[in-house]
């Protein structure tokens, strides 16, 4: 293809993809330092951010795989406890 318009698939890392939208989103094992116990807190918000920017670049689908979902499980908890 030459251009991205082209394409059937565009593999992109998460801050290319800030600003842009596809129907289906797949995000693979792109986060897996943010469950590090030794991460401090603001870097650990920085990926949180950055992980939901990625997940909302999704118009229809959004793939994620068992660890994403435990963190965004636990991005959500912490949310609630802090809303107590």
């Amino acid at each position: 293809v030459d251009t991205e318009d082209e394409a059937s698939i565009t593999v992109t890392t998460a801050h290319r993809a800030k600003g842009l939208e596809w129907d289906i989103v797949e995000i693979n094992n792109d986060f897996p330092n943010i469950i590090d116990p030794d991460m401090d807190e603001a870097s650990f918000k920085d990926e949180v951010n950055l992980l939901y920017v990625s997940a909302t670049q999704a118009k229809k689908t959004l793939i994620i795989n068992k660890l994403l979902v435990n963190i965004l499980a636990k991005v959500a908890e912490n949310e609630k406890k802090a809303q107590s």
